[in-house]
């Protein structure tokens, strides 16, 4: 009896370490592609639609050499989606369209960071953004500076959540 708790107690830290080491190996892979997301943020928070288009192009490269096999199947979606509205902002000259993609990215994305945490990041909100729907997304300072209004409302929002 006492080799069968053992035996279970063996396999209960083998699988909790492989879950750890899996977690850290989706963390590395995601770190490059958060820091590209940043860099379209910036650039909508700038109301540079050509920065938004160029940084996007990087972050669709960066999304594509995340491991997808490391992924639940909710993250391996919202990876998926993440990919379809970067390549989107990537393809637009127009700045409204690229903040309406940015809101869908932003889901996505926030759903990764929560599921790879591979660096700390506050999820942030507009209550006025997407006609008054409101929208999130994600920052790397604690300071807010809005990706949907830029100047026009640049502190437009607050600090939901630390991830």
């Amino acid at each position: 009896m006492k080799t069968s708790r053992f035996s279970a107690l063996r396999f209960a830290v083998a699988a909790l370490s492989l879950s750890l080491f899996s977690a850290a190996a989706s963390a590395q892979d995601t770190a490059p592609a958060l820091t590209a997301y940043y860099g379209v943020k910036d650039a909508l928070v700038a109301t540079d639609a050509a920065k938004a288009k160029a940084q996007a192009t990087s972050l669709t490269a960066a999304l594509s050499k995340v491991e997808a096999a490391k992924l639940s199947a909710t993250d391996k979606k919202a990876l998926a989606m993440a990919k379809t509205h970067a390549a989107a902002i990537g393809k637009s000259t127009d700045v409204d369209d690229q903040r309406a993609q940015f809101e869908m990215l932003s889901t996505s994305m926030i759903s990764l960071a929560k599921a790879t945490k591979p660096a700390k990041s506050y999820v942030q909100f507009c209550p006025m953004a997407a006609n008054g729907k409101g929208a999130s997304w994600l920052s790397d300072k604690k300071e807010v500076r809005n990706p949907y209004y830029g100047d026009k409302m640049l502190k437009c929002g607050s600090v939901k959540e630390v991830i």
